[in-house]
């Protein structure tokens, strides 16, 4: 995993947003401005399409992007797959990927996503280990055994190995990074704003599959 790549570009993220000029209507993004082409396309789409957001709870342009992010999810086309994929930018970001996954494996991800986005944003040091994540999620409702119990298990070490093998595909451009049908990619940063990005995410959704 390209660690440093993703702390450099997360950091620089937020100076390069723009925001167009009050009554300018919108252009049609274009390829090599607001999206680009993934040299090597993400295998396993689904056939209807599908939007990934590469994210990390211990990300704070992520954290900015969420709001828009959950806007968009309300017009997202019903056929249109979205799922997250956490990965590793920092150490801390080694145990949030596991609570993402044990709490999917739980059933209460989506349900506590912001919340535990929030509650991460807010202290970092409380989620510098397993043990202090599972107090943090405690008070959050989340059963504090159970969880343990999954984020130890052979299923969450497995997805997070294979969110690290996906996530190696974006890793030049950082953090949040969303991939459309796993084979054109913008963000915030990309588009030159938020959006920007969701304005490219609906047009990619429309371009051929092949």
């Amino acid at each position: 995993m390209q660690r440093r790549q993703f702390i450099i570009q997360g950091s620089a993220s937020l100076s390069m947003l723009a925001v167009p000029a009050l009554g300018q209507a919108q252009a049609r993004p274009v390829e090599g401005k607001q999206y680009l082409k993934l040299s090597a396309p993400l295998p396993g789409v689904a056939a209807d399409g599908e939007v990934v957001e590469f994210f990390s709870y211990t990300c704070p342009h992520c954290h900015a992007f969420e709001p828009s992010v959950q806007q968009w999810l309300t017009r997202k086309p019903a056929k249109v797959q979205f799922k997250r994929v956490p990965l590793v930018i920092n150490p801390i970001a080694r145990v949030t990927q596991k609570v993402y996954y044990a709490l999917e494996a739980m059933g209460q991800v989506e349900a506590l996503h912001s919340r535990v986005f929030n509650a991460v944003q807010a202290d970092l040091s409380k989620f510098q280990s397993l043990e202090s994540a599972q107090a943090e999620l405690v008070k959050l409702g989340v059963d504090g055994a159970r969880f343990k119990q999954m984020a130890e298990s052979f299923g969450v070490q497995s997805k997070c190995q294979q969110a690290t093998s996906a996530g190696q595909a974006v890793a030049s451009h950082g953090v949040p990074t969303v991939v459309v049908n796993g084979r054109w990619v913008t963000s915030p940063s990309i588009a030159q704003g938020y959006p920007e990005a969701l304005a490219a995410i609906d047009h990619l959704l429309t371009l051929p599959r092949a």
